[in-house]
């Protein structure tokens, strides 16, 4: 509001710009020192703040045709422009709008700053038109041809509340976002105006645009700044603001920056409101600041016309920028401005920017040059080809101590929900270092950044299974039968074979958790990438030399996931065969024989349709086939035969504890 001859601003996006133009004209170092006499010395006669309207774009786009300026009725020729007439109303009007800024303010409350006021518009303007020798409309009210975005009674987008009866506008309002012109920007194709947490920088901001505006209408260019530029101009803007900002101050980077978005002509106003946030615009200061101006500005030379995929929206929406990777003719970013990109926008760790770097130097010394060129194509690592191929180098780093699983999954973080998966983000990491090994890792200073801890559960499970294999077979053996089968024979029998084998005698190899451990949300089975994370980590140790790993045990719910009536019949024979022969005979006569196959499904038919407990029915054939398909009606007589193996092994390590506990 108006406090003595000081002009505060107001809140509204669109006034406040407007008195930040106002400002930057009158060369004010702050816009708090703006004050009406300054007003009324920038405005002088009007005849130049009239000569800019009367040719900008922006200003139709702003205010349409209605507006006295723009009207037939008063002179308007199309090609012409602005008879004297209608120059004269428009001046006449605003000068009327300066006057009553000197009044008290008493009244209503204006609908856009707040302060009070008993402005009267209908008669300024009839005054103005009347003088002008035209007959004055009955009734003017304030629309969008004096407003943005101030529809009249209902239907038009609104930057104001809606209402039933036109909007009160205060005369300081009315005047300031006459100004706008000077000082907006298009971004894709839509006029914008900013709000900032920081007043001084978006002060500064504003007063580039209006600097900018000024040379370009000194030279007789009356087009909008950032026409069809998409966001190009907005964000070289930016970029311009934040090298002058570091020539001449230490001015910080706001918490946010706010677009206000909008279009005022024709039959569909419009307005949208988006942030850019602190990380977005740190970024570029910080890309500023590394010198990387030029290489953003190659960037946006190549942007296609499709905003979405647009280096601003990029950033703003964190996504990955097509852009920065080298394709056709297209070189892409420079590996400085890349690491910066992937660190400040899409929060990876440098650590993990230099595993892919180290990773892509090794493929580029182990490859032949033809499947080189054929790994530097944008699908390439949709393949599964050359994601093994790579994979399996990563294993032969470990092995010799230059790749760890946290690494790896700094790399390649896991995506959320049951299983082992991981995000897709690496390989297009490691494909763009591709393009750069042969040159040196640039150096990015950045915050410590912790490497992300190992999933505690795929810990737990490999460390036993590690364990029992050295202990029972020694390291040579694990090295040459395990580890460098993996990625050929170790599969899916070959872990649940581990499951129903240490489940006799360690804790939490049970069936929920190999549901948690190997199925995706959807009950799929997936363990290559589990597999591929236990043979980073054994690699990891065996070149460490360790010869047994302490894990913390990773216990889930102890259930076998079996129906009911199948668990307690299985309970039921277990029991009987225990109580008759004893647990080590259960172990000898029945687990054992299972590891081997030499006993299996049939064995399980007949122990399960045969009468073995006086309580409970045993199943039919017909049960006993149905418990063999699932929902969907497949077969799954495998998953089956190893949930029951698994569930006669967990039941046996339980009495086996319990007596050992009896006997302490």
């Amino acid at each position: 509001m108006i406090i003595s001859n000081k002009i505060e601003l107001t809140g509204n996006p669109f006034v406040d710009t407007g008195l930040g133009v106002i400002s930057s004209i009158a060369r004010l170092d702050n816009v708090s020192d703006l004050t009406l006499s300054k007003v009324c010395e920038v405005y002088g006669n009007g005849d130049q703040l009239t000569r800019w309207n009367s040719k900008l774009k922006s200003f139709t786009q702003i205010f349409g045709t209605n507006n006295p300026l723009y009207q037939y009725g008063y002179g308007f020729k199309k090609g012409k422009g602005p008879s004297e007439l209608n120059k004269t109303i428009y001046k006449s009007t605003l000068e009327g709008l300066l006057s009553a800024m000197e009044k008290p303010e008493i009244g209503e409350r204006c609908w856009a700053c707040g302060s009070r006021s008993d402005f009267d518009f209908a008669k300024i303007y009839k005054k103005a038109v009347e003088e002008g020798g035209k007959k004055a409309p009955e009734n003017k009210v304030v629309g969008r041809d004096w407003f943005p975005l101030a529809g009249s009674l209902g239907s038009d987008a609104q930057s104001l509340p809606a209402a039933s009866k036109p909007p009160h506008i205060c005369p300081k309002c009315l005047f300031a976002v006459h100004y706008l012109p000077i000082g907006l920007i298009l971004l894709n194709g839509r006029l914008a105006v900013f709000q900032s947490t920081s007043q001084e920088f978006w002060y500064d901001l504003v007063s580039s645009i209006v600097n900018e505006n000024e040379k370009r209408i000194n030279l007789g260019d009356y087009t909008t700044l950032g026409a069809k530029e998409g966001s190009r101009a907005f964000v070289n803007r930016l970029l311009t603001l934040f090298e002058r900002l570091q020539r001449e101050t230490q001015q910080d980077v706001p918490e946010a920056l706010y677009v206000w978005r909008f279009t005022n002509s024709g039959a569909s106003p419009d307005c949208s409101y988006e942030e850019v946030p602190n990380f977005a615009l740190s970024f570029l200061q910080r890309a500023v600041k590394e010198n990387l101006r030029q290489d953003i500005m190659n960037l946006l030379s190549s942007e296609g016309k499709r905003p979405q995929y647009s280096l601003y929206q990029s950033i703003l929406g964190k996504r990955d920028y097509s852009n920065l990777y080298p394709e056709g003719k297209r070189n892409g970013a420079s590996p400085k401005l890349y690491t910066l990109y992937q660190t400040c926008i899409l929060d990876h760790s440098v650590n993990a920017l230099y595993t892919a770097y180290k990773l892509a130097k090794t493929i580029t010394e182990k490859t032949s040059e033809k499947d080189f060129k054929r790994m530097l194509r944008r699908e390439a690592f949709s393949e599964q080809s050359y994601r093994n191929r790579s994979k399996a180098i990563m294993a032969n780093m470990a092995e010799e101590g230059e790749c760890t699983l946290n690494q790896y999954c700094d790399l390649f973080p896991s995506k959320e929900g049951q299983g082992v998966t991981v995000r897709w983000d690496g390989w297009n990491i490691i494909r763009f270092y591709l393009y750069h090994a042969k040159e040196e890792f640039p150096k990015i200073e950045v915050e410590h950044q912790p490497i992300p801890e190992v999933n505690q559960q795929l810990l737990y499970f490999a460390s036993q299974i590690y364990n029992y294999y050295l202990n029972e077979r020694g390291k040579d053996w694990f090295q040459a039968r395990i580890l460098k089968q993996m990625a050929r024979r170790v599969g899916t029998m070959w872990l649940m074979n581990q499951f129903v084998q240490l489940g006799e005698r360690e804790l939490g190899f049970t069936y929920e958790s190999w549901t948690k451990l190997c199925k995706l949300d959807d009950g799929t089975l997936y363990l290559s990438e589990l597999l591929f994370q236990m043979r980073l980590l054994w690699s990891q140790w065996i070149h460490d030399g360790e010869r047994s790993v302490v894990a913390t045990p990773f216990i889930v719910e102890a259930t076998n996931g079996l129906p009911e009536r199948i668990k307690s019949l299985m309970q039921a024979m277990f029991a009987s065969y225990v109580n008759q022969k004893g647990p080590d005979r259960f172990h000898r006569d029945i687990l054992l024989r299972l590891r081997r196959k030499e006993i299996g499904e049939f064995w399980f038919k007949e122990k399960l349709t045969k009468k073995n407990s006086a309580e409970i029915q045993p199943l039919t054939d017909e049960e006993w086939e149905d418990f063999l398909i699932d929902e969907r009606g497949q077969n799954i007589r495998i998953e089956r035969l190893f949930q029951l193996h698994l569930a006669l092994a967990n039941l046996y390590r339980a009495n086996k504890s319990n007596k050992e506990r009896e006997v302490a």
